[in-house]
C-alpha cells in the first residue's frame, strides 16, 4: 500500500509461517511496511510469501532459521 502509516518503514518478524506472525507480516505490509520476517517452518514461510506475491505486495523471507541458535543468527 503506498502512502500508509508504515512507509519507509522496516519491519523485522519472527514466525511468518502462519499464525500470529503471518497475520502480522500481513498488517504491516498493507500500512506500507517492508516487511522481512524470518521462521523455523521454510514451507510455511514460503506459503506466506506466496500470499503476499498473490495479493500484489512482498515480503523478504528467510526460512529455516532458529533464532535460539547463535550461528544461525549470524547466517
Amino acid at each position: 500500500m503506498v502512502g500508509g502509516r508504515l512507509e519507509e518503514k522496516i519491519v523485522l518478524l519472527t514466525g511468518i509461517g502462519s499464525g500470529m506472525g503471518r497475520a502480522t507480516a500481513r498488517l504491516f505490509a498493507s500500512e506500507g511496511a517492508t516487511v522481512v520476517g524470518c521462521d523455523l517452518d521454510a514451507a510455511g514461510a514460503a506459503e506466506t510469501v506466496r500470499f503476499f506475491e498473490a495479493e500484489g505486495g512482498s515480503i523478504e523471507s528467510s526460512a529455516p532459521v532458529d533464532l535460539g541458535t547463535r550461528e544461525e543468527i549470524d547466517r
